[in-house]
C-alpha cells in the first residue's frame, strides 16, 4: 500500500553504505521509520530531499508485517535552513525533536503532536528568545499529553491562589494588618499549585513558587500563540525556576530523560562552547 503524508524529520542512521533508516512524525499515521534506499549516492534523486527538522511532504510504500517501510519519494515543504548555521537554535531544534520521539506512540495518529513540532521549529530557526519559547512549547507538549497542569486552584481545597507579584523589598503596608500575598506551592507529582496550608502537609512533595512565575505560567498556559513568550522578559530568577519547574513535571510524568534538556539549555545560555575544529 502506498500513502502519501506530510512528516517532518526526527532521526536519520545508516542502514548501508548507501541508505538510510529515518524516523518520522508524520501529520497523519503517527511516528514511524522508513528505509531511503541509495540516498547517499552521487546521483541519487533524494539528496538535498531531507534532512534533520525538514517538514516534507512524504510518499511511502507501508509495509506493516514486511519489516520498514520503504520510503519512494520525499520533498521538503520546509528546510529550515537557518538551524544548520545556528547552533544555540539547533540544541534547541535537536532536544525538543527528541523529546517528541520520546513521547509519541508509533503508529499513533496525533495531529496537536504534529503541528506543535512543526511551529516549535519554525519558532527555534528565528532564534528570539530561545529559553522562553522551549518552556512555552513544554507547556504545550503537557497540554497535547492530557497532562495540563493546574495553575488556578489549589489542588487540595479548590481555594483560588493569588498570582499578585511579592512586594519589593522595603515596602511597607498602607493598612493596618495588610499582609503580602502568600507564596504558592507547586506539587510536580500531583501535578498543580497548592496553598500553604495545603502543602504544609504535603512535607517535602510542595515547594515553593514565586507568584511572578505562577503568573507567567498562567499566562503561557492560556495563549494560543509562542510569540507570547518571544516578547516576554524573563529574569534570570524567573527561567531558573521555569526550568525547575517544568523540568520536574515533565520527568515525572512523562518519563523523560533530563539530560538532553539540560545539555541544550547550557548551550543557550552560552555555558557550554562547541569544540573548535582541528587544523
Amino acid at each position: 500500500m502506498i500513502l502519501k503524508t506530510q512528516a517532518i524529520v526526527l532521526n536519520m542512521v545508516p542502514f548501508s553504505e548507501t541508505s538510510r533508516v529515518v524516523t518520522w512524525l508524520t501529520a497523519d499515521h503517527g511516528r514511524l521509520a522508513t528505509i531511503i534506499k541509495g540516498s547517499q549516492r552521487r546521483k541519487s534523486r533524494f539528496l538535498g530531499q531531507y534532512d534533520l527538522f525538514y517538514t516534507c511532504e512524504l510518499l511511502f510504500y507501508l509495509r506493516l508485517h514486511q519489516g520498514v517501510h520503504i520510503t519512494r519519494e520525499c520533498s521538503p515543504l520546509k528546510p529550515r535552513l537557518a538551524l544548520r548555521s545556528q547552533w544555540r537554535a539547533m540544541a534547541c531544534a535537536s532536544y525538543f525533536a527528541h523529546l517528541v520521539a520520546r513521547i509519541s506512540p508509533p503508529y499513533a495518529p496525533h495531529p496537536e503532536l504534529f503541528h506543535l513540532l512543526d511551529k516549535a521549529l519554525d519558532a527555534f530557526a528565528q532564534e528570539q528568545n530561545l529559553e522562553a519559547c522551549l518552556y512555552w512549547f513544554e507547556l504545550k507538549i503537557m497540554t497535547a499529553m492530557g497532562l495540563a497542569p493546574q495553575f488556578h486552584a489549589c489542588l487540595k481545597c479548590k481555594r483560588s491562589l493569588d498570582a499578585r507579584a511579592e512586594p519589593a523589598p522595603g515596602h511597607r503596608f498602607s493598612r493596618t494588618g495588610e499582609q503580602p500575598p502568600a507564596s504558592p506551592f507547586f506539587s510536580h507529582t500531583r501535578g498543580g499549585v497548592l496553598c500553604g496550608v495545603c502543602a504544609a502537609t504535603m512535607g517535602r512533595e510542595a515547594e515553593k513558587l514565586a507568584p511572578d512565575v505562577l503568573g507567567l505560567l498562567r499566562f503561557w498556559q492560556q495563549s494560543r500563540t509562542w510569540r507570547s513568550a518571544r516578547s516576554s522578559r524573563c529574569t534570570a530568577r524567573q527561567l531558573r525556576e521555569l526550568e525547575r519547574v517544568l523540568g520536574r513535571f515533565l520527568q515525572y510524568h512523562l518519563e523523560v530523560d533530563p539530560v538532553n534538556r539540560e545539555l541544550a539549555l547550557q548551550v543557550m545560555r552560552h555555558q557550554f562552547r562547541p569544540a573548535e575544529s582541528i587544523p
